[in-house]
């Protein structure tokens, strides 16, 4: 793969949260050392109805979620799997930038590509956190 927009696409279309992550990361460093190019030439990009997402967790209402405090370690680990959530919608928020939006100036797809790095690095510290809880992404 030697495309900027294949490899967003392929961020996109996996699903398992580690795959994604680990994607996300590789992907990025490969754009910064040069290997992923940006086609002048790329076609408009191919509808995507939802980026990839694994089974679990269950997508819910926020009102169906138990209420729990940060006074416990199972309040605390709710919390980080809900920041580790938000991380991993927002690698595909910005992939979804650079997959999207064709043509634009080369910064505009180094920043985007920076976010999706460290928006990945923040979901691999999270779920690691997780963890040390003794529970895993998906888990809530």
């Amino acid at each position: 793969m030697d495309s900027l927009f294949a490899a967003a696409r392929q961020c996109l279309d996996t699903a398992d949260p580690a795959e994604k992550a680990g994607l996300a990361r590789r992907h990025a460093a490969a754009f910064a050392h040069g290997e992923l190019h940006i086609p002048d030439d790329a076609p408009p990009p191919e509808p995507i109805r939802m980026p990839g997402r694994p089974p679990r967790p269950r997508l819910v209402h926020p009102r169906e979620l138990p209420r729990r405090g940060l006074g416990s370690d199972e309040g605390r680990a709710a919390f980080l799997h809900a920041i580790a959530h938000i991380e991993l919608n927002a690698i595909d928020l910005a992939w979804d930038a650079v997959y999207r939006f064709r043509g634009l100036p080369a910064d505009f797809y180094r920043d985007w590509v920076q976010v999706a790095d460290d928006e990945a690095r923040h979901f691999v510290m999270l779920r690691e956190r997780l963890r040390e809880f003794g529970r895993d992404y998906g888990d809530f």
